[in-house]
């Protein structure tokens, strides 16, 4: 159990350091967005000029490059970290296959284009809604104030669950292809519980099922279920929780 807690306990705390990584670079981006604004030509206080606004675009995408995306790419990086603790912790219980290098790199590949996703979803957001602002003669303080919103709030919060769940999710899955390379059968359900644990997760933490057993209870409804792929998603949104295998 201890291999469980150390490597466990070392994840949430790279995924609090993601999280502080990516809260500052979105801060960092709504500057960008706000200083690119400050050059829009202005009339009584307004903006006006819609050919500056079809222009910006190129500007905003800029910016959510070097700011965001260039995070986001540091943090993936570091997912080679968590391969290398996943391997060692599954060792203290049976011999285990060293997971391919190539696995690693697709994943962490993958998981960088979710978050492109999001970048492009809230590059088409900001766009418009510099558009809109000059289209309506929107002063420039209502204009900078209204992309912070999407900024700081809407893209904050999405991308901050993104990063957390992507970092579980690939430790996870890391954890599955190696056991079932190694021949394992039976999962036990391991984490801490914590108040906004899932009813979901206290029923079923500490307990061993075959991998038969866990698809089928996985199959069922529950508050904040994230899909029904239990290795990979587990308990769901924002869920701490995970299989480790138990080897005979």
């Amino acid at each position: 159990m201890a291999a469980d807690t150390d490597h466990f306990n070392a994840l949430d705390r790279l995924a609090e350091r993601h999280e502080e990584r990516l809260a500052s670079a979105l801060v960092a981006l709504e500057e960008r967005v706000s200083d690119l604004i400050a050059t829009a030509p202005l009339r009584d206080g307004q903006l006006f000029d819609l050919e500056w606004a079809l222009n910006a675009r190129p500007e905003l995408r800029t910016a959510i490059s070097e700011e965001y995306l260039a995070t986001v790419d540091g943090i993936i990086r570091e997912y080679d970290e968590v391969a290398v603790g996943a391997t060692d912790m599954l060792k203290e219980y049976g011999d285990i296959v060293e997971l391919d290098q190539s696995v690693v790199s697709q994943l962490q590949q993958l998981t960088f284009q979710g978050f492109e996703d999001i970048g492009t979803e809230y590059l088409d957001v900001i766009a418009k809604q510099v558009y809109q602002s000059t289209l309506t003669g929107t002063t420039f303080a209502a204009s900078v104030a209204a992309v912070k919103e999407v900024v700081g709030k809407d893209m904050a919060r999405y991308a901050s669950q993104q990063v957390h769940d992507a970092l579980t999710q690939f430790d996870r899955t890391v954890n599955t292809k190696i056991a079932l390379d190694s021949g394992a059968t039976k999962f036990k359900y391991t984490g801490s519980l914590k108040e906004t644990s899932r009813p979901h997760c206290r029923k079923h933490k500490g307990k061993v099922y075959t991998i038969d057993e866990i698809n089928e209870i996985w199959q069922g409804e529950w508050q904040g279920k994230s899909s029904s792929n239990a290795f990979v998603s587990a308990g769901g949104y924002n869920c701490t929780h995970r299989f480790r295998p138990v080897f005979d």
